[in-house]
């Protein structure tokens, strides 16, 4: 092989593994964008930081964080935090449990949508000639389908309760809660 083709060869091989890395790069920059809809109730992890996480502050008090997006409804997002909160109490050997302090913050985010679109394709007009003439004819555009993901603007909701846990109501206050009876209220589920 002369010097020429051995330069060429090795342009090709780099054009290759640039362009390799460069669609490897785009596909985990899709990746890490989250996705724009309602958040399970599940723990947080370092794959996906949406879902409950805590942090013990004493013996009997505990910060339950629950990030979601702002596709999950407000009144679910609380209740995914409380029933966390009771899992975290019962586990603790706590029947009852009070929330002290609550703080919600948004952070705006890029996420990633599936469009669907029930439309058909539309036609745009084309002429199309040949030997005996010319005539127009349609032909389909590309419209939305199943498959269309595009990036839209979303808010992080990030929720959070300080609570105090004991062995009865009365050391806690007129807004205890029975950590039986949020266990035992099921989560709702999305509509």
């Amino acid at each position: 092989m002369n010097k020429t083709s051995r330069v060429s060869q090795f342009y090709k091989t780099s054009l290759i593994l640039s362009t390799s890395l460069l669609f490897l790069n785009t596909l985990s920059g899709c990746a890490s964008a989250p996705i724009a809809a309602p958040t399970p109730y599940k723990a947080s992890t370092v794959k996906s930081s949406y879902g409950y996480s805590s942090k013990k502050v004493s013996e009997s008090d505990y910060v339950v964080l629950f990030k979601a997006t702002d596709k999950t409804p407000a009144d679910l997002v609380q209740q995914y935090a409380l029933h966390r909160a009771a899992e975290i109490a019962e586990k603790q050997n706590f029947s009852h449990l009070e929330i002290v302090k609550t703080n919600v913050e948004r952070k705006p985010q890029l996420a990633r949508e599936v469009v669907a679109s029930n439309e058909p394709p539309q036609a745009f007009q084309n002429t199309q000639c040949t030997m005996s003439g010319c005539e127009e004819v349609a032909q389909p555009m590309a419209g939305a389908t199943s498959n269309d993901i595009v990036k839209t603007q979303i808010n992080d909701v990030y929720y959070t309760i300080t609570v105090k846990m004991a062995n009865s109501a009365a050391s806690l206050g007129k807004k205890a809660f029975s950590t039986r009876s949020v266990l035992e209220t099921p989560l709702k589920k999305k509509k």
